[in-house]
């Protein structure tokens, strides 16, 4: 049951810039189990085996963000500003992302011409 929901749900590792698919992965204890203990779907995320290896005391943490994503968090000294989750998987994520731009631009052209027209408009006055 638990893996057609990670399939379904992650599709790949969690770690930003990762591309492993969901069956190179493990699963993933987002609050580490000694600290929480109980295992819950919620805390759950697929890592790769090499990306799982990072997550421990002086390495990367993890964490789920208000959307329910996965987020990375490197230790201090490897920090760049780096994405926090990963969209590889996700590319109706970054179609979204496209089609909200295209919504913006649309908007600001709209309104450009309508300052256009309205100083035009003075102008002739």
């Amino acid at each position: 049951m638990y893996n057609q929901w990670f399939h379904s749900k992650d599709r790949g590792c969690s770690r930003p810039g990762c591309t492993a698919p969901g069956y190179w992965c493990e699963v993933h204890h987002v609050q580490d189990w000694a600290s929480t203990r109980p295992t819950d779907a919620d805390n759950l995320a697929l890592a790769c085996g090499a990306d799982h290896a990072l997550v421990g005391p002086g390495g990367w943490t993890t964490r789920k963000n208000a959307r329910g994503d996965t987020e990375w968090i490197p230790p201090p000294h490897l920090d760049r500003g780096q994405p926090r989750v990963n969209t590889f998987h996700h590319p109706e994520k970054h179609l979204a992302g496209e089609a909200e731009a295209e919504a913006e631009a649309e908007a600001e052209t709209e309104a450009e011409a309508e300052d256009e027209t309205e100083a035009e408009a003075e102008g002739a006055a």
